[in-house]
């Protein structure tokens, strides 16, 4: 009985490494969409990206899916609830129930949209004029409340799509929290300002060769734990990170030639999230929630851990800065 449920698990495994196989390869066009695909292409990209949600949907919610589920449940490999068998068979009966709620259609509208929007939107950016990108904003709006009816709530129709980022959390929890930061930051920051205090930013605002930027954030990225042999790092409108798979995590920043913060602290809080993917361990557990980030609140946290507590502070600089003499 013990190996006719390994078996049924070992098949689990296989369907979902195949359909995150193919979500891999969309996210390598939604990082070229953001970095290198010149803008006439937006239309066909989001063709594509639309095909590629679409069959990865159709195989992550596949009948037989459900069907292993069912059956791994009674087994004996979800006795002990915190193994890791117990753990994958648990989180993907969770997405399953949550995905087969939502149509492929909408699915590939969804991910068809934001392609677009977001060409739209670095146009915006560029020309300081959101009127350019209010229209497709509001059709984004549009369709995730239509995932959020799909998915079923019962208080606040973002309490369904909250729980993708953030698994169980509720609107009215996170609330809470901002208040009570907001109760004691709001008059800290007053204070600041009323202070007359003002710090000299010339060090930070001034005139910085970006490739030399390039070079000591790149650095500093790899001196924190990157590992640049399993990741890349890129320019883009605004910095962000993605694991693409095992083996491949790629990290994105701006550069400013009046501003040295901009792009190096990028970086760091880049390679934060970059160093994180790294450690999930993908090579064995990819396409297994087992090899995903528990939440995007942990993602973040190790991310403004590295930009805003680790290399804002003395210690850092120490060992950084005649580094940066040397560059600069």
């Amino acid at each position: 009985m013990a190996e006719d449920a390994k078996k049924l698990y070992e098949e689990l495994i296989e369907k979902r490494r195949k359909a995150a196989l193919l979500g891999s390869a969309g996210s390598i066009l939604g990082w070229d969409e953001r970095t290198y695909m010149p803008r006439g292409g937006v239309e066909h990209r989001a063709n594509q990206m639309a095909l590629i949600s679409g069959m990865a949907h159709e195989m992550f919610t596949a009948p037989q899916i459900g069907e292993l589920l069912s059956k791994l449940e009674d087994s004996d490999l979800v006795k002990d609830r915190s193994s890791a068998e117990a753990v994958n068979i648990r989180e993907i009966r969770r997405s399953y129930d949550k995905d087969t709620k939502l149509p492929r259609e909408l699915v590939e509208e969804i991910s068809s949209t934001t392609t677009k929007a977001q060409g739209i939107w670095q146009e915006a950016r560029k020309k300081a004029d959101f009127s350019i990108f209010k229209d497709i904003l509001g059709k984004v709006f549009e369709l995730n409340f239509r995932v959020a009816e799909a998915y079923g709530y019962e208080k606040d129709p973002y309490d369904a799509l909250l729980d993708d980022y953030e698994p169980h959390a509720t609107t009215e929890e996170v609330a809470r929290v901002f208040a009570g930061l907001r109760d004691d930051l709001v008059p800290f920051v007053e204070k600041i300002k009323d202070s007359g205090k003002h710090p000299d930013m010339s060090i930070i605002e001034n005139d910085y060769d970006i490739h030399r930027q390039k070079l000591f954030a790149k650095a500093a990225s790899a001196a924190i734990g990157f590992d640049y042999t399993k990741g890349r790092l890129d320019e883009t409108t605004h910095p962000f990170c993605t694991g693409i798979g095992y083996g491949d995590t790629r990290i994105l920043t701006r550069y400013n030639p009046k501003h040295f913060g901009q792009a190096f602290f990028g970086v760091i809080h880049e390679s934060g999230h970059g160093i994180y993917e790294q450690g999930l361990r993908k090579d064995e557990n990819f396409g297994l929630p087992m090899g995903q980030s528990v939440s995007l609140g942990i993602h973040e946290s190790q991310s403004l851990c590295w930009e805003n507590i680790i290399s804002r502070g003395k210690p850092f600089w120490k060992h950084f800065f005649p580094r940066a003499q040397q560059t600069y």
